[in-house]
């Protein structure tokens, strides 16, 4: 079946689906009472995955370290989103669609919020979220990748599963996720045996996943298998950000070349190997991802054979090849290429 989709504020919603439903590994969930209960059962469960939860250091439960703040025009604020079900439905809206923000390593959940806000306000026919874990988020990167992502992705994978308690089945959720926490919502969407309806992968990290000594096993890596449609953005492609297209779509910003035009400063002042400068092409994709969350920024992106043939202009800007990243196409698959200006909004 084709896919159709609703693509608002560089979001990706499919309203179809794009193959037929797989048996998930779940249970019961009318045996369920809370998001704390059916987590603990989903830990149990990937035990049946080979997935290891051993760890080398003691950890508190996964749910004292991770809350979901989910918008509610009610109060024209997020509000924590409760373990119990019967929470549920005072803050997020029955059989909607549903994103879930994941903010990224030794970032918090105001990363994307006034974002998040803005699209909520604008669009009120969906639920949108903010994943926080800021205690867990200053964690050392390789113990971050090592022990603490699964046990993140594994909450997510449950509570993603617990808003069928809404009517809001996997398929109508939408997971975002930046750098190492790209990786991270793939994984929740491996646990969830590819039902997400899409995810979004800002820049997703190289180091450790694809490049390296210490690369992890596929398994770990967001890849397109771990969702319906899953869309990646890039702009550090060869530093911090990975060199591999990892989506069905991917997102080319200024070649997803480091470093970054806006992070020219940087550049003549500590070289293009400082991590500095480093750091300012990967979060670079973030600036520009969230501006797109204002609906009335229309950002084009152009489907292109290669970077080279797009400044080349061998690909044609026409309707066919171009694609608003808040558009009603938006799940094309393939590479598209865009030039960004220096500062917001970026067109």
């Amino acid at each position: 079946m084709k896919p159709s989709s609703i693509v608002v504020g560089g979001l990706i919603f499919l309203t179809t689906l794009i193959s037929p439903i797989q048996t998930l590994p779940t249970f019961d969930i009318r045996e369920m009472r809370s998001v704390k209960q059916l987590s603990k059962c989903w830990a149990h469960n990937l035990q049946k995955y080979n997935i290891s939860l051993k760890e080398k250091v003691e950890w508190r439960p996964i749910w004292e370290d991770v809350s979901i703040w989910c918008f509610n025009r009610k109060s024209d604020k997020f509000r924590l989103t409760l373990n119990d079900y019967g929470d549920f439905g005072e803050v997020l809206q029955r059989n909607r669609s549903t994103v879930l923000f994941v903010h990224g390593w030794l970032q918090n959940k105001l990363q994307f919020a006034e974002g998040a806000k803005r699209l909520a306000l604008a669009v009120t026919s969906r639920n949108y979220c903010v994943v926080d874990f800021e205690s867990l988020a200053t964690v050392e990167l390789r113990l971050f990748i090592n022990q603490v992502s699964l046990r993140i992705a594994t909450f997510l994978a449950g509570f993603v599963q617990s808003l069928g308690a809404i009517d809001i089945p996997p398929e109508q959720v939408t997971l975002v996720g930046e750098g190492v926490t790209a990786h991270l919502v793939g994984q929740t969407g491996q646990l969830l045996a590819g039902q997400l309806g899409s995810i979004i992968g800002l820049d997703p990290l190289g180091p450790f996943y694809t490049v390296g000594p210490a690369m992890q096993s596929p398994r770990g890596t967001l890849d397109p298998t771990d969702a319906r449609f899953v869309q990646v953005w890039y702009s550090s492609i060869g530093q911090l950000g990975s060199p591999m297209p990892l989506g069905h779509q991917n997102i080319y910003l200024n070649g997803g070349l480091h470093p970054q035009p806006a992070c020219s400063c940087f550049s003549k002042a500590f070289g293009t190997t400082n991590l500095l400068t480093q750091l300012c092409s990967h979060y670079f994709v973030v600036e520009v991802f969230k501006a797109t969350l204002d609906p009335s920024i229309d950002l084009l992106a152009t489907k292109c054979h290669s970077y080279k043939h797009f400044l080349a202009g061998r690909c044609r800007i026409r309707p066919s090849t171009t694609r608003r990243v808040i558009s009603n196409d938006g799940t094309e698959p393939g590479n598209f290429y865009l030039q960004t200006s220096l500062k917001p909004p970026y067109l």
